[in-house]
């Protein structure tokens, strides 16, 4: 093989493996993002349950509401795309 060839075929060859590589972290970031919405939504629920002013139940509850929809529009938007909880 010509070294001119086996330079070309080198150098795709570590395109692909960088793109492979990028396809992993972008499906990792979309289950972590999905977990990260879902623990501020606990967290949330928790200061909700713990609140004694009607004030701050009321925010808390709008930010366990606020999350809980983002937890939901990221599962439908990367539905079948993240990989799989460990």
């Amino acid at each position: 093989m010509l070294p001119v060839y086996r330079i070309n075929w080198l150098k795709a060859r570590a395109r692909r493996d960088r793109w492979r590589e990028e396809v992993s972290w972008v499906r990792h970031e979309m289950l972590w993002t999905t977990l990260w919405f879902q623990y501020q939504k606990e967290i949330w629920e928790t200061r909700a349950l713990q609140s004694t002013e009607p004030g701050k139940e009321a925010y808390a509850s709008k930010q366990v509401e606020l999350w809980s929809d983002f937890t939901k529009k990221a599962g439908l938007m990367f539905q079948g795309k993240q990989m799989e909880c460990i």
